[in-house]
């Protein structure tokens, strides 16, 4: 039996012919400012140098599609672990494949490709953390989220959010450039 994203792969043109990694972010937004994390500079990692809602790889027994529970305690376990709050009443609103194929990243040798689940709030509770391991957690303006410093993916990504319909896209890439003509989305 295909899974449901074997025909949502078919229905882009996307061949999973390379491993792919499974993530989740959560962007919580409250009164016109955003959750962001600052990265700093780092070996292997495709946010390097960027700012990036919270968010982070997905454990084995987290993913599959009978596993909605997983995704949803990732969504506030990760955020919380990168900002020191803790994400109340996640709502799940897209998924996003990173195709990654022929793209290239100044720091990342090989990228793999990426299927993220996308979570939002608009509620928290807790303070702010000082950040750890190369980044830190800071507040913005929404206003401002298009100027920052992010990968070139990620404007479409905060397109799909702001649509606020269940989204289901496809980020590519020509070298470091987005692929706007291969970059694709369907809302459910």
């Amino acid at each position: 039996m295909r899974s449901i994203f074997s025909k949502i792969f078919e229905i882009f043109g996307y061949e999973p012919s390379r491993k792919i990694k499974y993530g989740v972010l959560t962007y919580l937004s409250i009164d016109e400012k955003a959750l962001m994390m600052q990265k700093g500079i780092r070996e292997g990692d495709p946010n390097s140098g960027y700012f990036a809602p919270p968010g982070g790889k997905l454990e084995d027994w987290e993913k599959g599609l009978d596993n909605s529970q997983g995704r949803l305690e990732a969504a506030i376990r990760e955020p919380q672990q990168e900002s020191g709050l803790i994400i109340q009443h996640p709502t799940f609103r897209g998924v996003i494949l990173f195709d990654n194929k022929g793209r290239i990243f100044n720091n990342w040798k090989n990228p793999d490709d990426f299927l993220v689940y996308v979570y939002s709030s608009s509620q928290y509770v807790g303070e702010l953390s000082k950040g750890k391991d190369n980044e830190k957690p800071v507040w913005v303006n929404v206003k401002d989220i298009p100027s920052l410093p992010k990968n070139p993916g990620d404007v479409k990504m905060y397109e799909w959010l702001k649509d606020g319909r269940y989204f289901f896209g496809v980020i590519k890439h020509k070298g470091k450039e987005l692929d706007e003509e291969n970059t694709q989305v369907d809302y459910l």
